[in-house]
């Protein structure tokens, strides 16, 4: 019997280790900011496909690496190049993607704070309007849950208040799509265009 003992010995304990590292927080427990970050996210996957990429897009910011909120002078840190447009409320910059097609995107403040996102994306065809229109829809349901109709094309609503609005805005042989990022009401863009 001595001679088992240590076999049965090991076998109890790496019982007893395996339950103790596999236990789940209950509800009374705290939880930790990437538990809460997630249980705020919409259950579907951001998917970050090679329109996105080009686009600079990432799952966790709101456009190119900067969120609404953020302070205004970290656009200037992460666009590259020179702006083409610069006032005391925004800055404007372009990007080149692929087959001469391009994005201008201007990005805007209130108190030195992001405040709102205008882009402009000048494609070549309807089959590019199509392409980049369904892998922005499926990467802002994504990132903000479920969209409805309005504004002429789609709408997401984000928790914080913040609407995101996707139209096709393609005119004759004119091809393009029209994003917007911004405030539910009050967008400094509204009063604009």
């Amino acid at each position: 019997m001595n001679a088992h003992f240590p076999a049965i010995t090991i076998c109890f304990l790496t019982l007893i280790f395996n339950a103790c590292s596999s236990h789940q927080p209950t509800d009374t427990q705290a939880t930790d900011s990437t538990t809460i970050a997630a249980a705020s996210r919409p259950d579907t996957e951001v998917e970050i496909t090679g329109h996105m990429v080009d686009l600079g897009l990432t799952e966790a910011t709101d456009w190119r690496g900067i969120n609404l909120g953020d302070e205004f002078a970290k656009v200037k840190g992460l666009e590259k190049g020179e702006s083409f447009e610069s006032d005391a409320e925004h800055i404007g910059y372009t990007i080149e993607l692929k087959n001469l097609e391009s994005a201008d995107m201007l990005y805007y403040q209130t108190d030195k704070k992001v405040s709102a996102i205008d882009v402009d994306l000048f494609l070549n065809s309807r089959q590019s309007v199509t392409d980049y229109q369904k892998d922005l829809e499926s990467y802002f349901t994504g990132r903000y849950g479920a969209p409805k109709p309005g504004d002429g094309g789609t709408v997401w609503t984000e928790q914080k208040g913040y609407k995101i609005s996707l139209k096709d805005v393609s005119k004759g042989k004119d091809f393009g799509l029209k994003i917007k990022i911004g405030l539910v009401n009050g967008s400094p863009t509204a009063s604009k265009k």
